[in-house]
Formats: C-alpha cells, structure tokens, sequence
C-alpha cells in the first residue's frame, strides 16, 4: 500500500480554525490547529511531498519513505523554510526539488533549502529559469511601453517602481550547493512504482484562446520580450484509478493543463490542488472553467479543488452553484495536509 502526503508549507493565508475534514467529511485532508497558529502565510506557494510504503496500517510509525519531493519553494520572506521547521521536517534526505516555473513566490527559498543538503539533489525546471523577468507594478503602463525595450532603457521604470525584476537563476551558486538542474521542455518521470506514477509536465499546449495572455515580460536576445512561462509545470500523480493533478501557478490555464493530462492519461481526474491563476479574471473566464470541469469525466462523478495562491475567491464563490454536478471547492490553509492512501 502506497502513502502520499502533500505538506502545504507555503501559501497566501493561514486558517487556524478550518475544519474541512470535520464539516465536510473528507478524510484524506487535515490540519494541526497548534502548527497553523504558529505558521507565517506570503504570497508564494511552496509544497513537501512524501511518499511512503504502508509497512503496518495500524502502526503509522512503521512507513518507510520511498521519496521525499519539494515542489516550489515559497517567496522570499522564507515561510516555506519557518512552517517546515515548525513541523520539524528534515530537508537532508530530499530527492528530488521540482519548480513549477522560475517567479519568486515560487522559488524564494531555493538557495536556502540547497544550504541544508547533505547530498546532490536533481532540480526539475525549464530553461526559461535563465531568462531575467520583468513585472509590472502599475495599471496604467501598456505592453507597447516594454515590449522591444533593451535593459537600459527600462532603467527609469525600475528606478521609478513601475516595474520589478527577477534576476535568473544562480546556476554556479546552485552547483555549488549540489544542485543538479535540469533543464527539460518535456514531461519528467519522478517515480513509477506499482500503483504510483510521478510526472513533472512538460511545456503545456495552450489551445484554449481565453487562457491566452500577454502581460508578462522577459529579456531574450537582449530585449525584452512578452513572456508565456513556458516553464509552467505541475506535478502529475497517476495512481491505478485517477489522477491527482498539482499544480504552482497554472500559468497555462487549467482547462489547457487538463487538456494535456489527457494526453499522457485516459484516467480522471479526482483532486485538484494549488494555485490555477484566475485571481483577475473576469467571470465568465470563470465560468467557462467550471463548465469545462462540469463536463470532463470525473473520477467517481466528483472532483475536489482546492485552489490557493494566484486562485482568486470569486472563483470559490461561483463554484458553488456547480456543487450539484460534483464539483466541490475549498479554500486551504498553510499547514494543510493532504493523505491519498491507495
């Protein structure tokens, strides 16, 4: 019997007081009120993921750890690092650090999770972590603004705030800590054992016009360019009958991502957990997200989600009505803690 337990160590508020397991009846998801209440929330999203051999049901005590996988890392305040401490987690035996795209709320505690290695470590990511990106801070600053720009001459936009940076990845300081990067624009096998498959995607098509954007920048070839992260990553996790889909930003779109699982897998899907990126989307974007979900085979009829992060809560909010077509939201806390036990 397999064990897997997705740690929620990073995400945008703390909720000492949710009681989803209880009030909904949802035995794979707890909280420990005691951790919650000393955890910190930012804006990142960072998650620990373990997956045990089940040795003795009875005795929890006696699960062997098959592998130990951090997925995103938090923002720059740290908080991943602070709430795994909390819960006296150690980082010495991780095998694997899987980025679902190179922003800082997803990949601020890196360096510091590679200064408690005691073994080189594979790190999952997307050559686009090498480009420098480039946000903007304010609403009144157009595409036609940056776009075609070299850096220096967006110097007084950064000097002025209107825009920020993110410098790439560090590689000689990562190989110096014993990261191994790899850099894949194709899925990745983490783990395939019986009754459990482990896939990082790889770059996801995106064919849904209304998941399309344009507002994110990154220097290529010394200018600045629209970004399309093609580095979003999720974690796919295949047991025998379904699938539990996990997921960072959702920078391609959620409907675009279940497209893609579709293509590795005729099985359906049962969780869905992080963030899916609809925080500033319109309703009917919305709507059409849900419908999409209304209308996809679900495992058993029914799909759980648990959005967080970039997620938004109209989208919480509108999902409601949808509850009767076996579609069920919830909001999650840091110090969440989901089990799939199979």
């Amino acid at each position: 019997m397999i064990r897997v337990e997705i740690n929620v160590l990073t995400n945008n508020i703390v909720l000492p007081f949710q009681n989803i397991r209880e009030n909904h009846f949802l035995d794979f998801i707890e909280l420990n009120k005691l951790f919650a209440s000393k955890s910190l929330a930012e804006h990142g999203l960072g998650f620990l993921i373990n997956i045990y051999d089940v040795i003795d049901s009875d005795n929890p005590g006696s699960d062997k750890l098959l592998k130990k996988i951090v997925f995103d890392t938090g923002g720059v305040n740290l908080t991943y690092l602070h709430n795994l401490d909390l819960r006296g987690y150690p980082l010495y035996d991780v095998d694997y650090i899987v980025l679902s795209h190179w922003h800082y709320d997803h990949t601020g505690g890196l360096i510091k999770i590679l200064e408690r290695m005691d073994k080189k470590v594979p790190i999952i990511c997307h050559e686009s972590a090498m480009f420098e990106r480039f946000f903007k801070r304010v609403r009144n600053l157009k595409n036609e603004d940056l776009a075609g720009k070299k850096r220096t001459e967006l110097l007084p936009l950064l000097s002025s705030l209107k825009i920020v940076n993110q410098e790439p990845i560090n590689l000689d300081l990562v190989k110096k800590l014993k990261g191994e990067i790899h850099f894949t624009k194709d899925s990745y096998e983490i783990l395939n054992i019986k009754g459990l498959k482990i896939l990082a995607s790889g770059e996801i098509p995106r064919n849904h016009i209304e998941e399309d954007f344009n507002n994110f920048f990154s220097l290529q070839e010394g200018i600045l360019k629209i970004d399309k992260i093609l580095d979003d990553k999720c974690l796919i996790l295949e047991f025998e009958e379904n699938i539990v889909l996990l997921n960072g930003c959702c920078h391609s779109g959620l409907m675009n991502t279940l497209d893609y699982i579709k293509t590795i897998t005729d099985k359906s899907v049962s969780h869905i957990i992080g963030g899916i990126h609809l925080a500033r989307a319109t309703d009917q974007r919305i709507l059409n997200t849900l419908d999409y979900l209304d209308k996809m085979e679900k495992y058993r009829n029914e799909v759980f989600v648990f959005p967080m992060h970039c997620s938004g809560e109209k989208f919480r909010q509108l999902a409601k009505d949808y509850e009767s077509a076996g579609i069920y939201c919830f909001d999650v806390s840091v110090g969440t803690k989901f089990n799939f036990l199979y």
